[in-house]
């Protein structure tokens, strides 16, 4: 099961949405970044990431995939406060479904896929909100650790190395490009300063990669291959779906207990 653009919702006719979204009570939200990755890789390599696993999940669940940034066209980077207010109003659209003339029951299990370390503490905000102010169920996916954690002998957990790589080489192959590639940041030091970001206590907040990588990537790109890559994209749809579902089963519809 590749790649599903056709399950985006801006390339769906209303009546069609709505009719996915009434029939599985489910949507799926993601969002990645638009930031530096080496000569190899595009700038999008997050956002790409993150569209690659939602669209095969949202197939997997029979429902659509939207962006949170297809609000807002060019835009490189969101604030905290406008990505919290992005994610409450795309799922607050997907709430309500219309068919025809006739309002039906909207989504009420939300599946947020996302592929950058940076958005995930103000996803988790932005979920909290959603779920208070719109009733659902939100489910947060973090689909770099799922694919570092699923291959961890492959999927280095660097930046612009082979996970990323792979990631990219899954959505479109023609964008990436090793030939182009700039010169490393030495593999152990980089991991060394990306460890001290990672740290579950007590940790400093980064504001620009280049604290972890002076030439601002790191890693080992030439172990992805498109054979390779697109296995992992779909082991890791299928872990998401899985593990969404045993959730939603567990604690049942929003707002009631177990």
């Amino acid at each position: 099961m590749p790649r599903h653009p056709d399950r985006l919702i801006e390339r769906l006719a209303q009546p069609a949405a709505a009719r996915m979204i009434a029939a599985s009570g489910t949507a799926v939200v993601f969002a990645g970044s638009v930031e530096q990755h080496g000569g190899h890789l595009p700038l999008g390599t997050d956002a790409f990431a993150a569209q690659s696993i939602a669209e095969r999940a949202a197939a997997r669940l029979d429902t659509v995939a939207a962006s949170l940034h297809l609000a807002w066209p060019g835009t490189l980077s969101l604030s905290p406060g406008t990505l919290i207010a992005v994610f409450t109003d795309v799922c607050g659209g997907e709430t309500a479904a219309y068919v025809g003339e006739h309002r039906d029951e909207g989504a009420r299990r939300i599946l947020s896929v996302n592929w950058h370390e940076g958005n995930s503490a103000t996803l988790r905000l932005a979920a909290d909100e959603a779920q208070g102010r719109h009733g659902v169920r939100v489910v947060m996916a973090e689909t770099h650790v799922i694919s570092h954690t699923l291959f961890p002998g492959e999927m280095e957990f660097t930046h612009a190395g082979s996970m990323e790589t792979a990631a990219v080489l899954a959505f479109d192959p023609s964008l990436v490009h090793l030939e182009d590639a700039t010169p490393a940041t030495d593999r152990a030091a980089g991991e060394a300063a990306h460890a001290l970001f990672r740290r579950p206590d007590v940790y400093p907040v980064m504001r620009d990669f280049h604290d972890v990588a002076v030439t601002g990537w790191y890693g080992r790109p030439e172990l992805a291959t498109p054979e390779r890559a697109e296995e992992i994209a779909e082991a890791v749809a299928d872990h998401v779906v899985r593990e969404a579902r045993e959730i939603w089963a567990a604690l049942g519809p929003a707002g009631e207990g177990r």
